[in-house]
């Protein structure tokens, strides 16, 4: 094996390990103490911000759906600084494999809230009746902030192979799903290249199998996040070509939603908005400073990648500071899908898309402005 080679299973084998063990397989998370649905409360001795309204007695249970990533980095914040505590919150953090799982415990009230990646499930169970609602955004492609990128082999990028999107007509391509959000943005690679699918190889591939196939020549390129992305460009086998930003600006890649049962606490909604949003402000002025150190230090506690080193070759996810919700991007990416046939019953983002908590949880932050 090459030491190349080498180098990519080293870090598979880590990030895996990792996985397994701060990441559940698919079954169904415990339920936090207390029970997993809020429940009304009236009188708390918590300092809270000013303009908020109705103090809490008691802390309020919320069960959060976490499939551990750099794109929860609000939430991580608003954990591990207090905020959600604040607010009288008793969050707690249960690990997923991924957001179709999480969908249906929702809708039964088994989990209060989560983070995850709009995709076509979550239109197709919203389409079919499930009363779960889209209340926020949580992650989005900003300028110069997308874990997602174009990887590309290097020696295609040397030998001048590939220069412009129509260039990766006959390239074999890997993508981990073509009904997620980087299956959008494949779609937009390959109309920005005037190209359709049967001018392209692709592969339907994990993130981990195409890193391989990177290193090996099995693929040419590959449609990535962090740290794929990184380690790759480190060892010298691909080229960071294309970021997600650059692709679909403002794509809305996750989304915060809430179950029923949570919604009708709207006291308890509200104030899981206004420390989630505070947890992104904080993300954003972080971000931008002459220091991330605190950010990665954070993100090194509650997702896999603990090697602080590996956050500053690293792009960050896009999060947008008052967690605004893209809704013309959901509408893009549903209408894609459905296109395509993998919706058959499309959501009416009229109702699905509910943003009074959002709208309440900025009036208290910023009041009327």
């Amino acid at each position: 094996m090459s030491w190349k080679c080498s180098s990519v299973v080293l870090l598979i084998v880590a990030f895996l390990g990792a996985c397994a063990s701060g990441a559940s397989t698919g079954g169904a998370p415990t339920k936090p103490a207390g029970g997993g649905t809020a429940s009304a409360t009236a009188v708390s001795t918590t300092v809270v911000p000013v303009g908020q309204a109705v103090p809490l007695s008691s802390p309020v249970n919320v069960s959060f759906g976490d499939i551990p990533s750099t794109s929860l980095a609000a939430v991580y914040i608003a954990q591990a600084h207090g905020y959600f505590e604040a607010e009288g919150l008793n969050v707690t953090l249960e690990p997923f494999a991924n957001a179709e799982s999480m969908i249906p415990l929702m809708a039964k009230n088994q989990l209060d809230v989560s983070g995850g990646g709009v995709n076509s499930a979550m239109f197709s169970a919203i389409g079919r009746g499930l009363p779960i609602k889209i209340v926020a955004g949580v992650s989005r492609n900003m300028p110069g902030m997308s874990s997602s990128a174009i990887v590309v082999r290097k020696e295609l990028i040397d030998s001048g192979r590939v220069r412009d999107y129509a260039d990766l007509r006959g390239l074999r391509i890997s993508l981990v799903s073509a009904t997620s959000g980087l299956g959008a943005e494949y779609y937009r690679v390959l109309e920005m290249g005037g190209l359709t699918e049967q001018d392209v190889d692709l592969k339907i591939l994990s993130f981990p199998d195409a890193a391989l196939a990177l290193t090996n020549g099995a693929i040419d390129v590959g449609i990535l996040t962090e740290p794929f992305v990184a380690r790759l460009v480190q060892t010298g086998v691909g080229v960071r070509w294309k970021g997600a930003d650059e692709i679909y600006p403002d794509h809305q890649i996750t989304a915060l939603l809430y179950s029923p049962g949570f919604r009708e606490n709207h006291e308890a909604a509200v104030r899981f908005l206004v420390a989630y949003i505070r947890g992104a402000r904080e993300y954003n002025s972080i971000i931008n400073s002459d220091d991330r150190t605190p950010v990665y230090e954070i993100l090194a506690q509650y997702t896999p990648i603990k090697d602080l080193a590996m956050y500053s070759v690293m792009h960050p996810s896009g999060i947008h500071p008052d967690a605004a919700l893209n809704v013309a991007s959901l509408d893009a990416d549903q209408n894609l899908w459905a296109s395509q046939g993998h919706i058959q019953q499309k959501a009416d983002l009229t109702q699905a898309v509910d943003l009074q908590y959002w709208e309440a949880a900025l009036k208290r932050l910023d009041g009327n402005r």
